[in-house]
Order: structure tokens, then C-alpha cells, then sequence
């Protein structure tokens, strides 16, 4: 089954139901791209509903985890602008004004994972990484007053 995506918003978190296989090819694009879209459209929280996920290759992993860079990424806490560190790993001041404070952009969450995507996140030890829910209801209600 190939992957696909829904988009909807349930007050202001982003919620993406996925279903299929997030594996390498056209899928993970699609996936990866849906995230950026979300980021760029503003959307500071993101759920991705996984219920119909049927199975998570190593490339759909690494999808999971440039979804959660994307989504939160550092940003100066006074302008807002995307700030990265040097190449010796320092954060030096922000470019555009020049303050040293930092913020993630927004959340990502993660709900009703089945056993294999909750196996393999366990065993990636992903998911000390991941904010994971055992419903959405869960997840929209841990969004409820977040700062993110």
C-alpha cells in the first residue's frame, strides 16, 4: 500500500494522517514536503496521526526525524529568525539582530503508533526523542496551552 496524506486542522495544531508504508521513494517525498508546507504556511503544531501506518522502513526513520528537525528547529527568540550553529558546533549571535536567545520553531507529536512503528522507535531509541501519544485525543490535549 502506498502512503498517503490528509491534512487537517483541529484548533491550532496541524494534523496529518498518514496511512501506508513510509518507505524510501516517492512516499518519504511526499511525506518530507507535507512537513515543509506546514512549516512554511506558519504552523508552529504539528501531530502526525501514524494509526494507519503499516510499516516504517530505515528511510522513512530518517523522514521522522528531518520531520522533527524541520518542525523544530532553532530560532532567535527576539526576531524569529532560523539560526544554526558554526563549524565548531558554537552558536554565535543571531545574524539578523544580533541576540544570543534561542527557541524551537514548534512542536512535532507522534500518535497511535502500532507495535512494529512503536518497536522501531524503541529499538532506534527514538522514542526518548519523539513526544509520542497513545491517541490523538491525548496529543491535541498536551498541545492545549504549549508554548510552542
Amino acid at each position: 500500500m502506498t502512503m498517503k496524506l490528509a491534512v487537517r486542522e483541529v484548533g491550532d495544531v496541524v494534523v496529518l494522517d498518514v496511512s501506508g508504508r513510509i518507505t524510501a521513494g516517492e512516499g518519504s517525498d511526499r511525506f518530507r514536503q507535507a512537513i515543509r508546507d506546514q512549516v512554511a504556511q506558519g504552523s508552529r503544531k504539528i501531530l502526525l496521526n501514524l494509526e494507519d501506518v503499516s510499516y516504517i522502513d530505515s528511510s522513512g526513520l530518517g523522514e521522522l526525524v528531518l520531520g522533527y528537525g524541520t518542525v523544530t528547529q532553532n530560532t532567535c527568540a527576539t526576531c524569529g529568525s532560523s539560526v544554526f550553529q558554526n563549524d565548531q558546533g558554537d552558536w554565535g549571535p543571531c545574524p539578523r539582530c544580533g541576540e544570543s536567545d534561542r527557541k524551537p520553531w514548534g512542536c512535532l507529536k507522534l500518535a497511535n503508533l502500532n507495535s512494529q512503528v512503536s518497536e522501531l522507535l524503541e529499538f532506534s531509541r527514538l522514542n526518548g526523542v519523539f513526544d509520542i501519544r497513545e491517541s490523538e485525543d491525548d496529543a491535541l490535549d498536551s498541545f492545549r496551552g504549549a508554548e510552542c
